[in-house]
């Protein structure tokens, strides 16, 4: 099915109770634009919505995906190359009053695939509330909820690139990576979290009165979570709230870079009474907390390293610019621990027998 482009992007397409036996395609023609405001899923399977690009100003979904009573199960979708923005949100009131979500998954559909996505400028980036999702080298830059929020099983979040939180103060605390999605207990299973990046730049692009710290991974509520595995990841954020799994049991938090707080440079004016040190703190059973490189441990485990405004310099190839790349003689060159290192770090280049503590893996020299 190819849509061709067509004036205005106030058109909807909704697909209800429409089961294919192999994927059906919607996409966009050679040459054309179309701009749609939303997609709907009620209980429908094997379809793929491709090189779409979706304009919401209202604050709903841009494309959502659920399963209904009446319409039956949602499953097998694949959502890829889409792009989705709210428009040209320049102030805190904008995104108050026009933010909207990228993709939302709810009712529990299963066997989702949401890839090379880029969602600029939205409320909530993706909501995973399901089963067998996969969220994958998505793009999600200016978001004034949460990045990512998942609940479920067998779950998938790999190479995504989360940047700027934009603190709205309506009562929500805004993370780039939450697990719970409103359930309590929260006994999510089986879910990988690896090889994305978390950033909070300050840039122009984000009213300065927005600017706020904001929880990277997180998850708060009841479980027990079990066989989380969190590695490879990078984040840059001056919350607290580095990595908190709370009630989680049997998982693995292994090679993450996360850093952040008042005691580092480069914080923007207004951030004086934000939190001094970004921390990973593990609340559980039988977890591997290992090799990673941080600013405050606040949990136990084995192999991680704790480093200072004093320690940049010689640790990271340009903190200022976010580069956190390990330079030469950086004490976490081979301090690892080879038990449940990733083979590969966060931009899949191989770790040998001594691992690097972190998400990077130092090569000899900066690429």
């Amino acid at each position: 099915i190819v849509l061709h482009g067509a004036e205005g992007h106030d058109h909807e397409l909704e697909i209800s109770g429409c089961y294919n036996s192999d994927y059906v395609e919607i996409t966009a023609a050679t040459l054309h634009e179309p701009v749609l405001r939303n997609v709907h899923f009620r209980g429908s399977a094997y379809w793929r919505i491709d090189r779409l690009t979706l304009l919401r100003e209202d604050g709903g979904a841009m494309i959502r995906a659920e399963d209904h009573d009446w319409q039956g199960e949602c499953h097998h979708l694949e959502l890829v190359n889409n792009h989705m923005t709210s428009g040209e949100l320049v102030t805190l009131q904008d995104y108050v009053d026009r933010a909207s979500t990228g993709v939302q998954l709810i009712h529990e559909p299963e066997s989702v695939v949401v890839q090379c996505n880029t969602m600029l400028r939205v409320a909530q980036g993706v909501t995973a509330m399901g089963d067998h999702i996969e969220v994958l080298d998505n793009r999600i830059e200016l978001f004034s909820r949460d990045g990512i929020a998942q609940g479920g099983h067998h779950n998938r979040f790999l190479r995504n690139t989360i940047l700027d939180a934009v603190f709205i103060d309506d009562g929500h605390h805004d993370d780039f990576f939450q697990s719970h999605m409103g359930a309590d207990p929260d006994t999510s299973s089986d879910v990988e979290i690896a090889y994305n990046v978390f950033l909070n730049r300050y840039t122009d692009d984000q009213p300065a009165e927005t600017w706020s710290a904001t929880q990277c991974l997180s998850a708060f509520e009841d479980g027990p979570k079990t066989d989380i595995r969190v590695y490879n990841n990078v984040c840059k954020t001056d919350h607290y709230h580095g990595i908190t799994w709370v009630d989680t049991d049997d998982s693995l938090f292994v090679n993450n870079t996360v850093i952040g707080g008042t005691t580092l440079p480069g914080l923007p004016v207004g951030s004086a009474d934000w939190p001094e040190h970004t921390w990973i703190n593990i609340d559980g059973q039988n977890n591997v907390v290992r090799n990673n490189l941080t600013t405050m441990m606040a949990t136990g485990g084995d192999h991680n390293l704790e480093i200072e405004a004093i320690d940049l310099a010689s640790t990271f190839a340009d903190f200022d610019s976010y580069d956190l790349r390990l330079v030469a003689g950086a004490a976490a060159i081979d301090a690892g621990e080879p038990a449940e290192a990733p083979v590969d770090d966060v931009r899949g280049e191989l770790r040998d027998g001594s691992p690097d503590i972190g998400a990077y893996e130092f090569v000899g020299g900066l690429d």
